[in-house]
């Protein structure tokens, strides 16, 4: 592992960063966190990536020399780094990881879409970077963000992958006849367990999701459906005291 201490970025309410982050603390990484925003953020993660082109997003871990992308790879780069099995068998894992990033794709779909028609989440969604007076008249801004952001994922729009992702979850709690996917704690069990951020979130963000964008993150019938999920995050989040 390398010497330095690894940062972290990404996007504090973003159920990629906190399945990233979730793996980084249940291996005990020693991590920094650093806060992206989209557009602003660009050029200063370009020159850490030493990537010049090409599309950019988050999480992504810098480890020393090493770049790693995307929750998966992270909570891998975590597994080697705690040099141990505590986060499970990758291999077993990834199957509910695929279900976990279809069913994200189209939370965010919703989310993106649901922004941009709501003036007042366009607002909520810069009120990081600008203060209060400003955020109208540059609402603009955070509408072409929403925009590309729109563009850059909606191939991967499956509808329905959600609501399917959550009722093969129910049914492998049930299998197992524990709280665990497989039988004991596992970044299966943080891969689905995030998914519940796209119809009920819950995470301990900074900054805290405004009303409107809240809104937009729920989902009231999904909720209501699976609230036995919900019930099954709690344990679960309390049980690895995050």
């Amino acid at each position: 592992m390398p010497s330095s201490r690894a940062l972290l970025v990404g996007e504090a309410f973003s159920p990629w960063t906190q399945k990233a982050r979730w793996a980084l603390e249940a291996c005990a990484v020693d991590f920094a966190y650093r806060e992206y925003t989209p557009t602003l953020s660009e050029p200063w993660l370009r020159w850490r990536m030493r990537q010049w082109s090409g599309p950019v997003s988050v999480p992504v871990l810098l480890a020393g020399p090493d770049v790693v992308r995307g929750s998966w790879d992270i909570a891998r780069f975590a597994a080697a780094s705690a040099g141990d099995d505590r986060l499970g068998d990758f291999d077993a894992i990834a199957p509910w990881n695929e279900l976990s990033e279809a069913a994200l794709a189209e939370a965010r779909t919703r989310v993106v879409r649901c922004v941009l028609a709501d003036p007042q989440a366009l607002d909520e969604a810069s009120a990081s970077v600008l203060p209060q007076p400003l955020r109208r008249p540059l609402r603009f801004v955070a509408r072409d963000a929403a925009r590309r952001l729109d563009r850059k994922y909606r191939h991967l729009l499956v509808p329905g992958s959600l609501r399917t992702a959550l009722q093969l979850t129910r049914d492998g709690l049930q299998a197992s006849g524990c709280d665990y996917l497989l039988g004991r704690f596992s970044y299966a069990d943080i891969a689905m367990a995030v998914l519940l951020e796209g119809i009920a979130p819950s995470a301990r963000i900074d900054p805290p999701l405004g009303p409107a964008m809240r809104r937009c993150w729920s989902d009231a019938a999904l909720a209501a459906e699976f609230e036995d999920l919900l019930r099954w995050r709690q344990r679960l989040v309390a049980g690895t005291s995050r």
